[in-house]
């Protein structure tokens, strides 16, 4: 039933997060000179189990809460009040009921909550050396603590390496929020909500346009294109009486508002790049920027190698200099007479 599914999908990664935690101290200990390299890969693990679970696992949590009520054939009181997920579990008082209400308050800190708080912690911790990823002086230790958190970062624009927080975010709303809304606030308006959030979520997406390569872009834009018919038929219970033209027409006329938006903002952001007169037309500039810096690089190198150059030569010249004094030397140690008295004569006359 939905309660051993919740134990189960709320269980399962806190085990394999124990275990994976345990062979990284286990490889550590052993082969302490691959420490570092072990403990990226544990962490790029573990970061890649919370991002897969997330939405499957927080919606389970979620539907613990959601509770379908049924009538009498009256309908002067209520008959029956069970859980919307399944229908065996009954929603009345009873000890099972308290102890999966506690048990999936606890794990709703753990996994909605607490997995988005673990992501900002490590982007917050890390956030002056993600905005200066892209300097070439870069030490080790800094590359090494970098590649702790590419998961997080690598698809996206260094000013945009908050996004996959927020794309977590916008997966729990769109997979559980609508759920609660379509019990507690205007049910028959659920539908709409659904389409409205999923319209907002992928203009946002063009607005900001977070990633670094063109085809990311437009596979996250096409995959929200198809989730908004997508997000209304999860939430599309409503029998037939309630299914009405007015509703179809609502939907229809944002459909197409949210078609205009779209082309609009992406002929604007083309419309500006062609005016600023830079030479990329793509929606990212990666590319040209990685060119930028290598041609820096290497005029920097250039630039380098003549100075040494220029210094090799005045050394040459000091070398040359400093032969031609010794020979001076010599010639003038020559001249002295060998008897202290000549050579007394000499320094009288000298001075």
């Amino acid at each position: 039933n939905h309660y051993d599914t919740l134990f189960l999908y709320t269980l399962l990664p806190i085990v394999f997060v124990i275990v994976v935690t345990s062979v990284y101290m286990l490889l550590s200990r052993m082969y302490n000179k691959y420490k570092e390299s072990v403990r990226q890969e544990t962490i790029t693990t573990v970061f890649y189990l919370t991002f897969l679970v997330y939405p499957g696992v927080s919606q389970t949590i979620l539907e613990t809460y959601l509770c379908e009520e049924f009538p009498t054939a009256d309908g002067t009181e209520i008959f029956k009040s069970a859980l919307r997920a399944d229908y065996r579990l009954s929603c009345e008082k009873s000890e099972q009921r308290v102890i999966a209400l506690v048990y999936a308050s606890i794990m709703l800190v753990v996994y909605p909550i607490g997995i988005v708080l673990l992501y900002v912690s490590f982007l917050k911790q890390y956030h002056d050396l993600i905005l200066k990823q892209d300097s070439t002086n870069l030490n080790q230790d800094e590359k090494s603590k970098l590649k702790r958190v590419s998961f997080f970062i690598s698809p996206y624009k260094t000013e945009r390496y908050w996004f996959e927080t927020y794309e977590l975010f916008r997966k729990l709303i769109q997979t559980s929020l609508v759920a609660f809304l379509q019990d507690t606030v205007f049910p028959n308006l659920s539908p709409t909500i659904a389409m409205n959030i999923s319209i907002v979520v992928m203009v946002l997406v063009v607005f900001i346009n977070p990633y670094k390569k063109t085809g990311d872009f437009w596979f996250a834009f096409v995959s929200l294109v198809l989730l908004i018919p997508a997000s209304q038929l999860s939430v599309l219970e409503l029998s037939s009486k309630q299914i009405t033209n007015g509703n179809y027409g609502i939907m229809g006329v944002e459909f197409g508002l949210m078609i205009v938006i779209v082309l609009v903002e992406l002929w604007w952001q083309k419309k500006g790049k062609s005016k600023s007169g830079g030479e990329v037309k793509d929606l990212d500039r990666t590319e040209s920027h990685t060119q930028e810096e290598f041609v820096g690089v290497v005029n920097d190198n250039l630039n380098t190698m003549e100075e040494n150059m220029k210094l090799k030569k005045r050394n040459a010249d000091v070398e040359d200099e400093n032969m031609r004094l010794k020979e001076r030397i010599k010639g003038l140690e020559s001249m002295v007479p060998e008897d202290e008295a000549s050579r007394d004569a000499v320094e009288v006359a000298v001075v």
